[in-house]
């Protein structure tokens, strides 16, 4: 399966008011339905609290009834290994009573035949019916009609998106959503091996009250931590003018100054460039040489959550920026450019049109990629580290808390949570978090050799066997219950010409994060109530298009970040949306959290 369909890890920020209160009612709907799903379990109140532990229940306090399977012998574990292990997992279900499951779907996905469906059902004994919603916005809406309806599924994989945090917490409080710290507790020998690993899981993932009510899947991906400043410098040219990859902004003035210069630049071609989609994740990436800016807007310093905005040092990376524009070092269609338009300027058929680019990974800028060819745009742009600004200032925006989401809940709807439970806490084990994404053992993959290497260069765990393959409805993605510590994950064998995108990113990762923003300084996942999220989530909307509208002026020359009017305006409009309401609740919801 192609690696690039990594996505920025699950955003824990608020959503925009238009789309919370839709959600917002449907949950309202939901709730009425409450009492009659809460019947449906056998037995009422009484017998859930009996499962879930009640108010009362101490997370941690009860006692295991299953040990974790014993481990399969002959794998190859790097020395430093912290993640799933390789165990031999027996079926605990009768297959008797089939359970109704939702998840999201790609085209051409049909979980019922589906090769991981079907191994998951002969490894657990557990039969399950798929409903299933599409990826994206649409299957957003769809979900919200299933909670607003209340029918509720038994379970359903939230992660990637489906629902925030903040969503689980409410809807669980609501009692839509079972609290799973009892049925962990004494069910789940493999998440507790996570959370004993990773001993911050747990009370990130927590709502307020203290109480779980979603599953956290692990998902420690290290090449995303940089990932929303990561910019690529286009090698081949800088061989044409016979230049170095910049290391401070005078030496990236000195770079472009040369690539316009150069007679063999090819037409229609850009100097520095992105999508209107992604301008700000250049610009954060520049701003980094003025300030350590962890975040687009927030900050802390100590306990207390600034905008950091404020900060004289922003202004002086905004003027900088706004020098670069007149220049010519930035291309005015960033504020244009569509995401087609701008992959298309990477798909040119005699190499990228652009001399530096940003770029989550490849596919920002280029539809296809194929790592394997020495001629592929994957390989012609390199990663760019942080450049230094004028005041010794280089940080690399680090994504410290994006470790995981919030993935698996279990209704009142549910006859047997423990089932469910251990449906999930089964596919923490390292064999079936592999096949989740790459397919049938044996088939697909299996165990590496001994001296073969992972990508970060330690001994692999196990290996691809035909690189390329479309594993067309025999994986599912990243949606269902899953344990990719970053162990797990860079345990994959590397073949010589690999077509994975993988390598490059991890060795882009290791130049950019000695210059890491601490983490200290940035702000952790944080949740709100129900009217909270639709409040913050519309004033970073609006936040975020008034940072785009001030690109847009300082680019074309309509303002001026240099002059005291036109700055004061913009921290006066900044302050006309709400951005002081917004550090109000941040900061309450820090306290109460993380106080």
């Amino acid at each position: 399966m192609d690696d690039q369909r990594d996505a920025p890890p699950a955003s824990t920020t608020p959503l925009a008011r238009r789309t919370f209160l839709g959600r917002s009612a449907a949950a309202g709907a939901a709730t009425v339905a409450v009492p009659l799903a809460l019947s449906a379990c056998g037995g009422g109140d009484e017998a859930t609290d009996e499962t879930t532990g009640g108010d009362e229940y101490e997370p941690g306090s009860a006692s295991l009834k299953h040990e974790l399977a014993p481990e399969i012998e002959g794998i190859n574990y790097p020395e430093d290994y912290v993640g799933p292990r390789a165990r031999e997992l027996q079926p605990f279900g009768d297959g008797e009573r089939e359970f109704t499951i939702l998840s999201q779907i790609d085209p051409g996905m049909d979980l019922e035949t589906n090769s991981y469906s079907t191994h998951l059902e002969e490894t657990t004994g557990v039969s399950a019916k798929y409903v299933t919603v599409p990826a994206g916005e649409d299957g957003k809406t769809k979900v919200n009609a299933i909670v607003a309806g209340g029918d509720l599924p038994d379970a359903m994989m939230v992660g990637q998106d489906i629902f925030t945090l903040s969503e689980i917490s409410i809807y669980g409080q609501q009692g839509l959503f079972l609290p799973l710290d009892k049925l962990i507790d004494e069910n789940a020998p493999h998440i507790l091996d996570m959370f004993s690993s990773f001993p911050d899981m747990r009370p990130q993932y927590s709502s307020p009250d203290g109480r779980l009510y979603a599953v956290p899947s692990m998902n420690d991906c290290y090449h995303c931590k940089a990932a929303n400043v990561r910019t690529w410098i286009n090698a081949d040219w800088l061989e044409a003018v016979g230049a170095e990859v910049p290391q401070t902004l005078e030496e990236y003035e000195a770079v472009m100054e040369a690539f316009r210069d150069w007679s063999g630049r090819p037409q229609g071609s850009a100097l520095t460039t992105a999508s209107a989609e992604t301008m700000l994740q250049l610009m954060q990436f520049f701003m980094g040489s003025f300030l350590e800016m962890p975040d687009l807007h927030l900050r802390r310093a100590g306990d207390t959550i600034e905008w950091l905005h404020r900060d004289p040092a922003f202004r002086e990376g905004m003027i900088w920026i706004q020098e670069q524009f007149a220049k010519g070092n930035l291309d005015r269609g960033i504020l244009s450019n569509t995401a087609e338009q701008y992959q298309k300027l990477g798909d040119a058929a005699d190499g990228p049109l652009f001399g530096m680019a940003y770029g989550y990974s490849t596919f920002h800028f280029a539809a296809a990629a194929d790592p394997s060819d020495p001629q592929d745009v994957s390989r012609v742009m390199k990663i760019m580290p942080p450049l230094e600004g004028p005041a010794g200032v280089r940080s690399c925006q680090w994504d410290h808390f994006s470790y995981g989401y919030p993935n698996f809940v279990i209704t009142p709807q549910c006859p047997d949570p423990v089932q469910m439970i251990r449906w999930a806490d089964h596919q923490f084990e390292l064999g079936l978090t592999i096949s989740l994404t790459r397919g049938e053992q044996g088939t697909d993959w299996d165990w590496a050799d001994q001296g073969l290497q992972g990508i970060d260069g330690q001994q692999a765990v196990y290996q691809i066997l035909d690189p390329g393959t479309e594993l067309t409805n025999r994986v599912w993605r990243e949606w269902g219950p899953l344990y990719k510590s970053m162990s797990q994950r860079h345990s994959e064998a590397v073949p010589e010409n690999s077509p994975s995108i993988e390598p490059i990113l991890y060795a882009g990762t290791s130049i950019n994060e000695p210059f890491a923003t601490p983490e200290e300084i940035g702000v952790p996942p944080l949740i709100h109530d129900m009217e909270q999220s639709a409040q913050v989530g519309e004033i970073i909307t609006n936040l975020e298009d008034h940072v785009k509208q001030l690109m847009a002026d300082v680019a074309t020359g309509r303002a001026d970040a240099g002059e005291d009017a036109a700055w004061n305006a913009y921290l006066d409009g900044a302050e006309a949306m709400g951005v002081d309401t917004y550090l109000s609740i941040s900061q309450a919801a820090y306290d109460e959290q993380y106080g």
